[in-house]
């Protein structure tokens, strides 16, 4: 689903954020991605989801060449890719419920069709009874539980989440990767960043970690 060869990725004349770095994911599969603040894990989301260009290396979504398609066919990638940000980014003054049908009106879909979509994943994400509520006014754990929902609003092949459990305590952010585990037995394959390492190894998903720039596969083991 996505393979990334020998990539690298500089900001002008500055330093080096990712060096020489390979990376596949095969459908279906839940990943983490660890590293610390500054390791270079938005800019490798990033790549991924085409919203930056490596300096050098091949970018393989779907099976398609990334760095040979037009603004169109790389638009048409990036609407299989769900994906939910650090800052959440909802619109405060819009409801819940809202915000996640927001996706589905910018791309035509009917309000028939809208209604049931969104109520059905506000009940996945345990919020069936705050989607008359405005985002300004739900708690964290809350807004981003929206967020996720609406990231998987259009049924993406891939889910992307930067940083979802950071501010979250742990009873909360467990919650989160078990709808990510939910999401993923539906066929989405999920890849999560994150920089607490310790929080990963009560999961037995692969985990990728980023130091410096560089990527290397690490041991995880489930917590007993």
């Amino acid at each position: 689903m996505v393979s990334l060869e020998h990539i690298g990725k500089r900001y002008g004349a500055g330093a080096q954020i990712l060096s020489d770095l390979s990376l596949a994911l095969e459908p279906g599969g839940i990943y983490f991605l660890t590293g610390a603040s500054g390791a270079g894990k938005t800019t490798l989301l990033k790549i991924i989801t085409l919203a930056e260009q490596p300096s050098r290396g091949r970018v393989t979504l779907f099976g398609a060449d990334a760095g040979t398609l037009d603004r169109t066919a790389r638009a048409a990638l990036r609407r299989r890719i769900g994906v939910v940000f650090q800052d959440f980014r909802l619109i405060d003054d819009m409801t819940a419920a809202d915000n996640v049908a927001l996706p589905l009106r910018i791309a035509g879909f009917p309000e028939r069709q809208i209604a049931p979509n969104v109520a059905e994943l506000l009940a996945w994400v345990g919020l069936g009874n705050r989607g008359d509520s405005l985002a300004a006014n739900l708690s964290g754990g809350e807004r981003q539980r929206v967020a996720i929902a609406r990231a998987i609003v259009g049924r993406p092949e891939l889910l992307i989440a930067d940083e979802p459990t950071g501010n979250l305590d742990d009873e909360v952010a467990l919650l989160l990767v078990r709808v990510f585990e939910r999401i993923n037995r539906l066929g989405t394959t999920v890849l999560i960043a994150t920089h607490d390492i310790a929080f990963t190894r009560q999961f037995e998903h692969r985990r990728f970690h980023l130091d410096d720039g560089r990527l290397s596969l690490a041991d995880t083991v489930a917590a007993a």
